[in-house]
């Protein structure tokens, strides 16, 4: 994800799953001039004296900050929107508590658990971290084996092209569904992003709020809008009209 914002609400946090892993992306950004780091997130003029203060923190203090953020409620994109965490219902709040996870450039994986730093930093971003010539070359065997390690039954991803290439699929070792989200446009369906990253949050709400215990269920995804257009092995697309 590419940013987080302020602290929203007191946890008790445990350290980052990968604490090593997490350390040497801090230090890999903290090496970079303020030229290069510009370049690397993206960021304007304006943003780069505030983008550059949130990387300042020690790398240890990235790993377990005191004063952080949760988890669950760190991120503000339009996905993160739409699942609103906050206003999920006291057993879905608990069911995504402990199935939810947000993969990340910085932390690799992001559960309730955890209270993380405000970031800016995509996991497309080219960044080399030691011997790995980018984040996915990082984080790609680490997030696959702690998938694979995690109790759930199945996994739905719902993450965006770029996150999903931070897991190789091939080699997870239980069920996964792939969701996909298109739009009909001029009588054509398209993938808009905006749409796609709404649904996203939409898709990841419900199984909370409908508790979602199998692959099967999800067919009966209706909000905003979609319905079950296409199923092929181990991706369903959902179209609205």
């Amino acid at each position: 994800m590419a940013s987080v914002g302020q602290y929203t609400g007191q946890i008790n946090p445990v350290s980052a799953h990968f604490n090593q892993s997490t350390k040497a992306v801090v230090e890999a950004v903290q090496k970079l001039s303020s030229e290069n780091i510009q370049a690397l997130l993206k960021v304007s003029d304006a943003m780069l004296p505030r983008v550059k203060l949130s990387w300042e923190p020690k790398p240890e203090e990235f790993v377990l900050p005191e004063n952080g953020i949760s988890g669950l409620t760190a991120y503000q994109g339009e996905a993160f929107k739409r699942l609103d965490i906050n206003s999920l219902s006291e057993n879905a709040l608990f069911r995504a508590q402990q199935s939810l996870a947000v993969l990340s450039g910085l932390y690799g994986a992001v559960t309730a658990d955890m209270a993380i730093l405000p970031y800016r930093l995509e996991m497309q971003s080219k960044l080399s971290v030691g011997e790995h010539a980018n984040l996915y070359a990082l984080w790609k065997p680490i997030i696959t084996s702690w998938v694979n390690e995690h109790p759930t039954p199945f996994i739905v991803n719902c993450c965006s092209g770029e996150y999903s290439k931070a897991v190789d699929w091939k080699k997870v070792t239980k069920p996964v569904i792939h969701v996909d989200f298109k739009q009909m446009s001029n009588g054509v369906a398209k993938s808009i992003s905006v749409f796609s990253k709404q649904a996203r949050g939409a898709m990841a709400r419900w199984i909370f709020q409908k508790d979602i215990q199998t692959i099967f269920g999800l067919a009966s995804f209706k909000e905003d809008g979609y319905s079950l257009f296409s199923q092929e092995e181990d991706k369903m697309i959902f179209l609205r009209e």
